[in-house]
């Protein structure tokens, strides 16, 4: 998510030329193109360019980043990646007077007086109130009080955006509110006690800042209402972890069975505490099962399988209750696997499963009340196509590719292609040795009259451009197959994915 309406202007324009540059392969715009993305002026062009390499000079210590002027009138970025676009990021975050305003208003206000805060943070009278005063809104006009989520208790909304600002703007920089790192790193000890296994350091910052939310909202009197989200009965587990907080919290709140629900949900949600546990309370939502059983009964009454008794449910069941669990509750608004640029090498591969996503996202465009964003449906496009991959497999698809390997230097050699072949199982290809009636492409050193089927000849081991010709027929022969099956369907995602409410 996009949280550069909080920075200044002259900010915000920074950012989004940075932004420009991060996703151009050569790194260079011209200034013809720039006036028009951002519809400059001559003082403006000198005032950015300066005002961007300060930045740029403060952020990339060791590394030397700049954007330069080339002779042809266009700029050029060196050194920029997104590591650098995130810090950058930060910096203007941190330097706005919407943030200072922010925290105030959620983390700080039933705690201090507006001239206490002013004064501690040394901060401008006049620009704190005139940022205060607009700060709300700016917000209600980027839909941060509306849920993204189908639980719409406004505490719970409120936690899960600033935790998706947080998360996102600090991620893999910095670590917010430092004041309470002992704290939360006694929190994440006692969790640590409880969890069935070690987490990366993803899982760990995701954890980390989501505490900091959570633990500040508290203090600053904000509590989650009892009906937010569903009770769970606590295991043997979440009574130890409850007791171990409870202690730790003694001096500073009376820690809640409500708040430690709360807690305890979003552990269970994101999988800190194993899949089994996650099924089950998964199960316990309503939503969660609906839209599961959605999905599932969309692939299986979709004409995409070869035989719908042979397919094992439990697996696809157990990640959709995953992905839906997560979705209709703490949904972390996606900074990856939003482009949906990226979505056609999938759509290509899995004709048949993208035509089935694109009917469930489409569906769940028409809800009034999912929220669902361009970002959040390329998302979940992403998330129901790797389900789909890790729980099927090829040889129960009808659009699977039958291959025959057969050359006339024997088994040594056409076993090696074969292998070589595994760089394509994520194509649902079968791999024989013999043609047959099914068999859909031929790979030999021989050309052979014989064979009607497309052949592919290589007499020395395949180079890069013998590989490209392979992977073309195999999406041609997928494409001919999704006509068979789906005479309407159309090769690509082309759904509107922009239902922004």
């Amino acid at each position: 998510m996009n949280y550069d309406y909080l920075f200044t202007k002259n900010d915000t324009v920074c950012y989004r030329i940075l932004s420009e540059f991060n996703v151009r392969t050569d790194f260079t715009i011209t200034k013809s193109d720039l006036g028009d993305i951002f519809d400059l002026t001559y003082y403006q062009f000198h005032k950015y360019f300066d005002q961007i390499n300060t930045d740029l000079a403060a952020v990339s210590k060791g590394t030397p980043c700049y954007i330069d002027e080339a002779p042809n009138s266009s700029w050029k970025a060196f050194g920029l990646n997104t590591f650098t676009l995130q810090k950058i990021a930060l910096v203007y975050l941190n330097r706005s007077p919407f943030m200072m305003a922010l925290e105030y208003q959620f983390f700080y206000d039933n705690l201090h007086t507006k001239r206490e805060f002013i004064t501690a943070n040394y901060l401008s009278s006049s620009v704190f109130y005139r940022a205060l005063e607009s700060l709300e809104r700016t917000l209600k006009k980027h839909h941060f009080y509306q849920p993204s989520s189908l639980f719409s208790d406004q505490e719970f909304t409120i936690r899960l955006h600033l935790f998706q600002l947080y998360y996102t703007m600090y991620n893999s920089v910095s670590e917010p509110f430092e004041s309470i790192n002992d704290l939360i790193a006694a929190v994440i000890q006692q969790i640590y006690h409880v969890l069935p296994v070690e987490v990366g350091p993803t899982s760990e910052t995701k954890l980390s800042t989501f505490l900091r939310i959570w633990l500040l909202r508290i203090f600053n009197q904000h509590e989650i209402t009892d009906d937010a989200l569903v009770q769970i009965k606590l295991d043997d587990r979440g009574k130890q972890l409850f007791e171990s907080l409870k202690t730790l919290f003694a001096d500073q709140i009376t820690l809640s069975s409500t708040e430690f629900n709360y807690l305890y949900n979003f552990l269970i949600s994101q999988g800190y505490l194993g899949s089994k546990i996650q099924n089950q309370t998964a199960s316990s939502f309503p939503s969660v099962v609906q839209l599961s059983k959605q999905f599932m009964d969309g692939i299986l009454h979709e004409n995409v399988l070869v035989d719908t008794k042979l397919m094992n449910t439990d697996k696809l069941w157990s990640r959709l209750l995953q992905i839906h669990l997560q979705f209709t509750t703490f949904y972390i608004e996606p900074t990856t696997f939003i482009n949906p640029n990226q979505m056609k090498f999938f759509s290509d591969l899995y004709p048949t499963f993208d035509i089935a996503i694109r009917k469930m996202i489409g569906s769940l465009q028409q809800r009034t009340d999912l929220h669902l964003t361009s970002d959040m449906a390329v998302n979940l496009y992403f998330s129901y196509m790797f389900a789909l991959i890790n729980s099927i497999p090829p040889e129960l698809m009808k659009d699977q590719v039958h291959i025959c390997v057969d050359f006339s230097e024997g088994s040594l050699y056409t076993d090696y292609v074969i292998q070589s072949l595994d760089s394509f199982n994520h194509a649902h290809l079968i791999i024989d040795k013999v043609v047959k009636p099914e068999t859909d492409i031929y790979i030999s050193d021989f050309h052979s009259p014989k064979v009607k089927q497309p052949q592919i000849i290589w007499q020395d081991p395949p180079t890069a451009p013998d590989w490209a010709e392979l992977a073309d027929t195999i999406l041609a022969t997928k494409h001919a197959k999704l006509i068979e099956f789906y005479p309407n369907a159309q090769p690509f995602w082309g759904g509107d994915s922009s239902n922004e409410k």
